[in-house]
């Protein structure tokens, strides 16, 4: 009896190693061979149109678009809510004014522009408020 299930796992062993032989030598019916699956890569991927007032700077994205992500990255963050934060964007430089009320406040807004600013420089004047 265990000769015969030890001669049944053998055949099937042999089954599966054929065939995979057999499928690793074919490629599959409807993939042309050696194919990989289609990818974008960075520097050929799709790149939108920017009208001409709005072309990309150097440092990546136009003005305006670092601007408002900067903007809506501020007032999108519940943390500072009852913060009054300025942006202002230009080629080498993000100028972040107003008042936050808390360390804690001022930290997140200069993370929130960093995060968006590439690789310009952060100038930071924004004034802390006293807590009363």
């Amino acid at each position: 009896m265990k000769s015969m299930k030890t001669m049944l796992f053998g055949l099937a062993l042999l089954v599966a190693t054929a065939t995979l032989a057999q499928q690793q030598g074919q490629p599959p019916p409807s993939a042309p061979p050696q194919s990989t699956p289609p990818t974008f890569p960075e520097e050929k991927a799709p790149r939108q149109q920017m009208p001409p007032d709005q072309e990309a700077s150097p440092h990546g994205q136009s003005i305006p678009e670092v601007q408002r992500q900067i903007q809506q990255g501020l007032n999108s963050e519940p943390a500072l809510r009852n913060s009054n934060v300025g942006v202002h964007v230009d080629e080498n430089s993000v100028i972040l004014t107003g008042t936050v009320g808390s360390e804690e406040q001022h930290d997140l807004a200069l993370r929130i522009a960093q995060s968006y600013a590439g690789d310009r420089k952060i100038v930071d004047k924004i004034k802390l408020t006293q807590q009363t």
